[in-house]
């Protein structure tokens, strides 16, 4: 939804949260393809993980693969205990730690696990990298996708940093719709934690099956369907992350022999896993030989090609980051007068709690054997829920507002059915409920786009095959509707159980919107007169009193 007047990129004003055209504004918007340019010469020459490199020659590759894995676990830990994704562990550290494993070679592979003071050091140093990566980087990322709208501050040449001092980095209307987005499928911000737990206690309480009744491969999909959904939109926002946690796995395997290969893991360390202290997010080790009895008693012959694609070692980077091959050098005390000296070792590394979180990540990736695919299945989940949906949206409506009904229908219906009509503060609103699937690449103008053109068929019939009319079509037929005429809404779950009521007048006579909410908005705020709205920017709006309709600020 470029600015309408010029056609250049819009912005994002953080404090008042609207839309605005820096160049309509006069702000000096620097060149962007030069820009562009400079933003790709910065990261091919200075951002290409100097840091890492550093580290790797001060203290070898192995303390620095467990301290991105220390990372990792905890990242873990924490979205499955606090309900929150902390992105510079989960997103940032596992791209980071194929490129170590990757270069490996290159560096010492010599360490003490009994020293503590130097793991300590690399502990630190590695956060700080972490931290660097999310501020810095990301910048150059979003410029080359169009999420950053870039003003010139100060001309002039320097170094690198200069850069960044030298302009000012303004969020676009394509990072606004991803961060809409993020809000309603992650939370992702601590300041809207509440409102995010009451939007999924409203919206988001779907039918499913009890943990101990699952049985089948969608049983586990229906039950795990949020945290699996919520992994696979965070983990495929960036193409870095997407390609790290990519893997293709033999059609036969499913996410139960996923499981029982890691309960058969935890039997195996049990005494370690007990003994652990809290706040310990260290990864456990164990001999390969008992990691191959655990992959031969589950898959059996079948555990070579398995093994292939969850442990990761130098040899092999494509494989999930499930496990993990430590081969390096340690020293081994020798009796009496010799003197000690180092020797080979090779062990399996497993960071639990994000092995247990990858494995819901896993999930739409199996095809399941003779059951049906994954992806498949969670298609079929996701249409059953939004019929759930629309009525969770309904009784919101009807227990918040003035007046609602749900699933009107005419006499004559002709294709018109609109989920639901409330009115609020003046206003007859004209809703249209969607529950979809999340895009992926959502921080890319490839995800946007893909968003986009997903509404612009569920809502404006654009490229549309499945017959039905555009939505501001629809409710241009209700709003031709006589008052006093009879229509059909439907209030209890009961299907059955329809009501024939008039008109009232007031659809007729107060001003009007059309609203469509939906679990994901596109990037354009309104089309065709239509507003976007997420579930959780509508409970903002009625309970909160929230302004969520973002105008373009003049």
């Amino acid at each position: 939804m470029p600015c309408p007047d010029c056609n250049h990129t819009l912005a994002y004003h953080s404090r008042k949260e609207r839309l605005f055209c820096p160049d309509c504004l006069n702000l000096p918007v620097a060149d962007n393809d030069h820009v562009k340019q400079k933003a790709a010469y910065i990261q091919d020459n200075y951002l290409n993980h100097p840091e890492l490199l550093q580290l790797l020659e001060e203290f070898g590759s192995v303390h620095v693969i467990a301290s991105l894995l220390n990372e990792m676990n905890g990242g873990a830990h924490g979205m499955m205990t606090e309900n929150r994704m902390p992105f510079k562990k989960f997103l940032y550290a596992t791209p980071l730690l194929k490129n170590v494993y990757e270069g490996a070679d290159a560096f010492e592979k010599y360490f003490d696990p009994n020293d503590t003071d130097v793991q300590e050091t690399v502990d630190e140093r590695v956060d700080a990298l972490l931290r660097a990566d999310t501020v810095l980087i990301p910048i150059l990322n979003q410029i080359q996708e169009d999420f950053v709208v870039t003003i010139e501050q100060t001309p002039g040449i320097g170094d690198w940093l200069d850069f960044y001092g030298n302009h000012n980095f303004l969020h676009s209307e394509y990072w606004f719709c991803s961060e809409r987005c993020m809000r309603a499928t992650l939370a992702a911000r601590t300041s809207i934690a509440e409102d995010f737990l009451e939007q999924q206690e409203l919206f988001r309480s779907f039918d499913k099956p009890a943990k101990d009744d699952i049985e089948t491969v969608r049983d586990y999909g229906d039950f795990w369907y949020g945290f699996i959904v919520s992994l696979g939109f965070a983990a495929t926002l960036e193409d870095t992350t997407k390609n790290a946690l990519t893997t293709d796995f033999p059609d036969e395997v499913t996410i139960f022999d996923i499981e029982e290969f890691r309960n058969c893991i935890d039997q195996a360390l049990e005494q370690e896993l007990t003994a652990r202290t809290e706040q310990d997010y260290r990864p456990i080790s164990l001999d390969e030989d008992d990691f191959d009895t655990c992959g031969e008693q589950v898959f059996g012959d079948d555990w070579g090609k398995v093994k292939d694609c969850i442990l990761v070692t130098e040899s092999n980077l494509d494989a999930h980051p499930l496990y993990f091959r430590i081969e390096g050098r340690q020293e081994m005390k020798l009796p009496d007068w010799r003197a000690s000296r180092p020797v080979p070792v090779s062990f399996i590394l497993y960071p639990d709690y994000y092995t247990i979180l990858l494995e819901r990540q896993i999930y739409p990736l199996l095809k399941n054997g003779d059951e049906p695919h994954s992806w498949e299945i969670l298609a079929d989940l996701t249409a059953k829920r939004g019929h759930e949906f629309e009525r969770y949206v309904y009784e919101y409506l009807n227990e918040a507002v003035d007046e609602a009904w749900f699933s009107c229908k005419t006499a004559k219906q002709n294709g018109n059915e609109v989920d639901v009509v409330f009115v609020h503060d003046g206003t007859v609103y004209f809703v249209e409920v969607k529950f979809v699937l999340p895009t992926l690449n959502m921080l890319s103008q490839r995800g946007i786009q893909d968003v986009n053109e997903k509404f612009d068929g569920l809502i404006f019939k654009e490229e549309s095959e499945d017959g039905g009319k555009p939505f501001p079509e629809k409710v241009d037929a209700w709003r031709g509707v006589d008052a006093g005429a009879d229509v059909i809404h439907t209030p209890s779950t009961n299907k059955d159980n329809r009501q024939w009521i008039s008109v009232p007048d007031e659809w007729r006579e107060l001003e009007y919107e059309m609203l469509v909410v939906s679990n994901f908005v596109p990037s354009y705020l309104k089309k065709q007169e239509v507003r976007f709205l997420t579930d959780l920017e509508l409970y903002q709006w009625i309970e909160n009193g929230d302004d969520v309709f973002y105008d373009i600020l003049n």
